[in-house]
This record gives C-alpha cells, sequence and structure tokens, in this order.
C-alpha cells in the first residue's frame, strides 16, 4: 500500500501521508457521524466526478474559482462549476516546476497559481474539461496563468475586476451593478451561444444558496454545544468548499447538510467537552496540509469560526443577477482587509474564541499583508494569533509548523491568561 493511501495506525495519526489517506482517516474519526462521512466522501469526489461525468457522459462543466456569483450562475445553465483550487491536493512539487520551468513562472509566484498551472498542463488535449472561467478580481499571477492556458488550447474567459470603493454608493453603485450584470449575460454568451438568463431557474439556484447558508449557519450554532462534533478537516471542506459550491452535487449536499443538523440536534451535550474545548476562529483558505488540521485537533482546539464563510444572504426582492452582483459588491471592496478583520473580530466576540489562526499559501504577498495586519491588530487586543504560511500542493507539512500549530493551541490551554469563556449553549435551530 503506497503512502498516498496507506492510514495511519490507530494510535499515531501523524503517520498519515498524502491528502486521500487523511479524508479516510477522517472518515474513521467521524465513525459517530455517517452525516460527515457522506460529506466528505462528496469532497473526495469532487472534481474526479466532475471530470468522469463530462467525459463519460458529456455532462457540461467549467473550471472556476467556486465561489462568489459563479457557482448558482453555471447551475442555472446546467453547468457544473468545477473549483480549480481542489486541484491542490493532487499536485506535487513537480507540477510547480512545470509552471516554473516550461511556463516561465517566477520561482516566487503562489504556490496555488503553480499547482493549478502545472494540473492543467496534465489536462491538456486529454478530452477533459477544457473550459476556464477566469476572474481579474483574483490576482494578477492567475491573470497571467488565464492567458497562458488560452495559448495552450484551453477555452478562456476572463470577467473584468470587481472592485468597490469604500464610499462608493448610491449611482455609482448602480453603475457597478448593471456592468457586472452585463459581464454575466457575456459569460452565458460565451457558455451557452445567448445572453439570455433563465430566470426562473436562476432564481431557484438563489433560493437554494440561501436556503443552505441558512442551514450552515444553523449547523455552526449547534457546533457551539458540540464543539468536537466534527473535527477540523471536515469542517473545512463543508464549508470553505462545499458551501460555496456543493461539490458539484447541490441535492446530495443538501441532503447531507440535513443529516447532519438532525444528528447535531439529537447529540448529547457534554459538560466534558464545554469545559474543555479551546475555541478558535480560521481566516483562510483550504491549505492542502490537512496535517495542519489534525495538530489543531490533537492539541484540544475546535475550529468553530471561519472569516471566509459567507454570512450575508442574497437578494430575492430583486431580478436574479441583479442580485448576484449586489451580493458580490456587498461582500467585495476596496480595503477589503479592514472589513474582513471586521468580521473576524465580529467571530471572536460571538464565540469567547481563546485565538485565531491566519493561514495563507506560500508566495501570496498581498494576502501575507493582510495576516499581518490582523495580527498586530489583535495583539493590541491581548488576543493571540497564529500566522501560518503553508504550501497549496500535497505533502505532509513541516515540523515546524505541526510544532507551531500545536504549540499555539496547547498554551492556550495551559496559560488561560485570560478568564476560562463559557460557551452558550446554541439557540434553536
Amino acid at each position: 500500500m503506497n503512502s498516498d493511501t496507506a492510514l495511519a495506525k490507530e494510535d499515531d495519526p501523524e503517520s498519515i501521508s498524502g491528502q486521500k489517506a487523511y479524508i479516510e482517516y477522517s472518515k474513521n474519526v467521524h465513525a459517530h457521524s455517517p452525516a460527515v462521512q457522506r460529506l466528505l466522501d462528496l469532497s473526495e469526489d469532487y472534481v474526479p466526478g466532475a471530470e468522469r461525468a463530462f467525459i463519460q457522459k458529456g455532462k457540461p462543466a467549467v473550471w472556476c474559482s467556486g465561489y462568489n456569483w459563479e457557482p448558482a450562475f453555471l447551475y442555472s445553465l446546467g453547468i457544473t462549476p468545477v473549483s480549480y483550487g481542489e486541484m491542490g491536493r493532487y499536485s506535487t512539487r513537480e507540477d510547480m516546476l512545470v509552471a516554473e520551468d516550461f511556463y516561465q513562472f517566477p520561482v516566487e509566484t503562489c504556490s496555488m497559481v503553480k499547482c493549478t498551472v502545472g494540473q492543467w498542463h496534465k489536462r491538456r488535449n486529454k478530452g477533459t474539461i477544457n473550459r476556464i472561467l477566469g476572474s481579474s478580481s483574483n490576482c494578477e499571477p492567475f491573470n497571467l496563468a488565464w492567458e497562458v492556458m488560452r495559448e495552450q488550447g484551453y477555452d478562456v474567459f476572463n470577467n473584468e475586476v470587481i472592485y468597490r470603493g469604500p464610499t462608493v454608493t448610491g449611482e455609482r453603485l448602480e453603475q457597478l451593478i448593471m456592468f457586472t450584470v452585463g459581464q454575466m449575460k457575456d459569460a452565458a454568451f460565451w457558455l451557452t451561444g445567448s445572453r439570455e438568463i433563465d430566470e426562473g431557474r436562476l432564481k431557484t439556484e438563489i433560493a437554494r444558496k440561501n436556503r443552505l447558508l441558512g442551514k450552515l449557519k444553523a449547523v455552526l450554532e449547534l457546533r457551539r454545544s458540540h464543539p468536537f462534533y466534527m473535527k477540523t478537516l471536515a469542517v473545512i471542506l463543508t464549508l470553505n468548499v462545499g458551501l460555496n459550491n456543493y461539490f458539484g452535487k447541490p441535492e446530495d449536499y443538501e441532503e447531507a447538510v440535513d443529516e447532519l443538523l438532525g444528528e447535531l440536534r439529537a447529540a448529547k451535550v457534554s459538560e466534558r467537552d464545554l469545559r474543555d474545548v479551546i475555541p478558535l476562529v480560521w481566516a483562510g483558505g483550504t491549505g492542502q496540509e490537512f496535517g495542519v488540521y489534525e495538530s489543531i485537533d490533537l492539541a484540544g482546539g475546535a475550529l468553530l469560526g471561519l472569516r471566509s464563510v459567507p454570512f450575508r444572504f442574497y437578494r430575492e426582492d430583486v431580478p436574479p443577477l441583479e442580485s448576484l452582483a449586489r451580493w458580490v459588491y456587498d461582500n467585495s471592496s476596496a480595503g477589503a482587509g479592514v472589513y474582513a478583520r471586521n468580521v473576524l473580530e465580529s467571530e471572536v466576540e460571538r464565540l469567547g474564541a481563546k485565538g485565531v489562526i491566519l493561514y495563507g499559501y506560500i508566495g501570496c504577498s498581498f494576502a501575507s499583508i493582510d495576516r499581518e495586519m490582523w495580527r498586530r491588530y489583535f495583539h493590541e487586543k491581548g488576543l493571540p494569533c497564529l500566522n501560518l504560511e503553508g504550501s497549496f500542493q500535497t505533502g505532509s507539512p513541516s515540523g515546524q509548523v505541526l510544532t507551531r500549530v500545536r504549540a499555539f493551541v496547547e498554551m492556550l490551554a495551559a496559560g488561560r491568561a485570560r478568564p476560562a469563556v463559557k460557551i452558550p449553549p446554541a439557540r434553536s435551530a
């Protein structure tokens, strides 16, 4: 059995090697929860399943960021959104070298971009998904990636930058919204040959998104009384990924979420868990160093809040394309680092969090600046923060990273410099 599929020894989870093995291990850890196991299955099969459906059944699919307005929009067109960010769990150092050596990406370029380019390179002319819905708002290295892949035969559509200054309201905001609606219609034409949108289907998708936002808010609230019911990896995958794109299977994802809600409502509250838990807030993307998540669990931490999970509902009292555009501009603004910090602070206060873990990818200079600003801000307020920079590709995190994570959580558990926070019981969900 190779290292990528070998499971850890029952008493030695740190012997896990490979992302697939981490997910299989997590299924064993969640033997008490069929719902969590089902969610992990959906996550594991997200990219392979979408590619199989495309190749074997002709099911339309598009590579995209997999969040913001794209999933609801694409599902309404009968197209599966496939998050290129999820390709990181299949990437290796060799994929990064393809980006550096073959495409001449600078070594210091973000590891996420290089992994994605390397994965697309492997798929050239293989009969799999060949359309890429890019976004100029991501970052300049990704803007370069879209152009490079276009030259390699991929069919690429790149949206214009979505940018709203902190004081932009009124007529100027309405102009931006209408501009973005036009961009969506252009994307529809690229995908279907028509700029017309089936508003009924899009309304259905927006209603689905709002319904799931409500259900996952209820899950987060219930986890305050059951902090260890879901371990960190399952939480990250279910909310950071699944809530955005449903792992390519909307109906299956919602059924699993409903099952999880039922389990949490029926679960017995453990006073010991409430006494011992170290509540944490996560600020960052979905890194592929799954050992970081395992280290949090082993040290007694519980990830109860996430900055990147969307909190705003989509409006259902306006035309559906306008609803998507308004949601984007309500959540993406100039000075986003400050706004994101406000969300973090709100989560810390709501949960009585003991600390914040700030996670970003090696080579992403923009995000590293935000993380350092947040770290200093919370440090001045007396809240401990751990600022981590990890790799996007597969592979075990360095021993130094794991040591820092475990030491941070254990410090919070042992020191308890501030009075212990009593986590309020969950409200009726």
